[in-house]
């Protein structure tokens, strides 16, 4: 193993990092500065992260300093895992420096916004009349004998002059450390590992085994010869996007403000969906801006692959089976749950009852039905309140996820059409053993060995899921919050029910599932196998 070789990547990579943290600072310096809000400010603190970021690149250059400049395929799977893991250790500091969260918390809270997941350690603390901070006591409504107790991490924010209380949980954040939690879901949505190979020239002559470990899906096809021209290119789509659902977000929504727009699109863009709201996308009570989050979601999860087709005007890529299934998938979903709440009551923001019309159940039905498949996690409603049959199609939703190639999670629909073309054709060979057969999706033939991994892929999920449902159930959890957390989780969703749903927090979790959590997220990003390969004793003694 290349040890040096990968000091010396890591020392580049956290240089640029460094360069990465200044806007989030810059923010802060804005809101300090400018804007002077009632706000906390969080400028020190994110100064504080670039020293120590920039020191960590200097001290990984020195033990580089001798490297001979090749980075072969175990240097690359090792240095895309240590990057992710040095990289939410750092972005969790200006959590913990702002004594909002504990370091467990930080570096959960860090892990989620980078893996795109998007579930939070971020919930208002409670106080008795005191004003001692007490335990708050959380009753899961489908399992009522069960109570979880736990203590929130995010005082109340109130008025310097009155002595009131004007906002709490995410609210009552600085609006630095909000925009920097949104961000970093924007720079992991398309990958910090793709990112880098755009702008790093030292990472070219490894950079295609760097792409093929960080790029998620069962294939990974490049869209030009060079795998550098193709980070940049991707990037360049995402830019573009971003842009785009920015200027819609404020167009749209004259209530809307900037800081608002530029983290709701980081956060749907990449599929993440932390919200500068308590209530997420509810809190705006827009249907504009819903219908927006709606499209750009739709967005983020085709295969950026196909953005470049279209402009190339192969317009014949609109009929490759992965994308017919994605949106086959997104409409039958969507109708499904809008049927299933259609006459439901539902709560209105000033906390009175409605029933949902046709078009109301239109609209909350596909919004959360893609929330859910996209992986996104942005809710519009209480879910928790809808039919079992409602949750039931978001559970299987979150399962299934996108397109490979996008910033989504979940399975993938690709490995979802690979395994029913694998089916297929075992059970055609039952009756006609002699006939030789070719697996062909679309136009392309995929080879045995990728149908293999399509099947190992599945038998690892399905194993990691079991086996991190038991573990959270022998933890505390009841079954059905196990079941919804383990899935937010291994699909990078941040969308849970119960007791960790839109009403709940995912605080309940003792350190053992948030250590659990953690690597769930991070297996789930990385789609396993990149992870698992660093246990097999061979990758360390190999020379090869």
């Amino acid at each position: 193993m290349q040890y040096k070789e990968i000091s010396r990547i890591l020392g580049k990579y956290l240089l640029y990092f460094t360069l990465i943290l200044c806007i989030p600072f810059c923010v802060a310096l804005y809101y300090h500065y400018i804007d002077d809000s009632s706000h906390p400010h969080a400028a020190l603190e994110f100064l504080e992260t670039i020293f120590i970021c920039f020191c960590l690149s200097l001290f990984f250059q020195f033990l580089g300093r001798n490297a001979k400049g090749n980075l072969y395929r175990r240097e690359s799977i090792l240095l895309v895992v240590i990057i992710w893991l040095l990289t939410a250790f750092i972005s969790a500091m200006p959590f913990y420096f702002t004594k909002n969260l504990s370091p467990l918390d930080s570096y959960f809270e860090a892990m989620s916004g980078l893996t795109t997941t998007g579930a939070s350690m971020m919930s208002p603390k409670a106080y008795n009349s005191e004003k001692k901070e007490q335990p708050i006591y959380l009753t899961n409504i489908h399992v009522p004998e069960k109570t979880y107790t736990y203590y929130g991490t995010i005082k109340p924010l109130k008025d310097p002059n009155t002595n009131k209380i004007v906002s709490t949980g995410v609210e009552a954040v600085s609006h630095s450390l909000m925009f920097w939690r949104s961000f970093i879901q924007w720079l992991g949505g398309m990958g910090i590992v793709v990112l880098f190979l755009a702008i790093l020239p030292s990472l070219a002559v490894g950079g295609k085994y760097l792409y093929q470990t960080e790029i998620p899906g069962p294939t990974k096809d490049s869209i030009t010869p060079r795998i550098k021209d193709t980070a940049s290119l991707l990037w360049k789509f995402y830019l573009l996007l971003t842009v785009l659902e920015i200027f819609l977000l404020i167009w749209t929504n004259p209530e809307m403000q900037l800081l608002d727009a530029f983290c709701i699109t980081f956060s749907t863009l990449s599929t993440g969906g932390f919200s500068l709201k308590n209530n997420s996308i509810g809190a705006y009570n827009n249907p504009y801006t819903e219908w927006i989050v709606i499209i750009f979601m739709i967005l983020g999860s085709i295969n950026f692959a196909f953005y470049f087709h279209i402009i190339r005007k192969k317009f014949n890529k609109i009929y490759e089976p992965d994308f017919l299934l994605f949106i086959i998938i997104i409409i039958v979903g969507s109708l499904l749950i809008a049927f299933n709440i259609y006459g439901h009551e539902y709560f209105l923001s000033d906390g009175t009852k409605s029933t949902y019309d046709l078009t109301t159940a239109i609209r909350e039905g596909s919004f959360q039905s893609i929330s859910a498949q996209t992986s996104t996690g942005f809710f519009t409603q209480n879910y928790d309140l809808w039919p079992f049959a409602a949750q039931t199609v978001m559970l299987v939703l979150m399962f299934i996820g996108g397109m490979a190639g996008s910033t989504c999670g979940g399975i993938k629909t690709s490995r979802f059409y690979i395994l029913y073309k694998i089916v297929i054709h075992r059970i055609e060979s039952i009756f006609r053993p002699d006939v030789v057969r070719r697996l062909v999706v679309g136009k392309n033939e995929i080879e045995e060995k990728t149908a293999l991994t399509v099947l190992a892929f599945f038998c690892i999920v399905i194993f990691f899921t079991v086996i991190a449902t038991i573990i959270f159930v022998f933890d505390g959890l009841d079954p059905t919050c196990s079941i919804g957390t383990v899935t937010c989780m291994i699909n990078n969703i941040g969308m849970a029910f119960n007791a960790t749903g839109p009403d709940g927090t995912f605080n309940i979790l003792s350190p053992l599932s948030k250590v659990i959590s953690i690597i769930l997220m991070l297996v789930g990003r990385l789609e396993f196998f990149a992870i698992l390969i660093l246990l097999v004793p061979g990758f360390w003694k190999s020379n090869k």
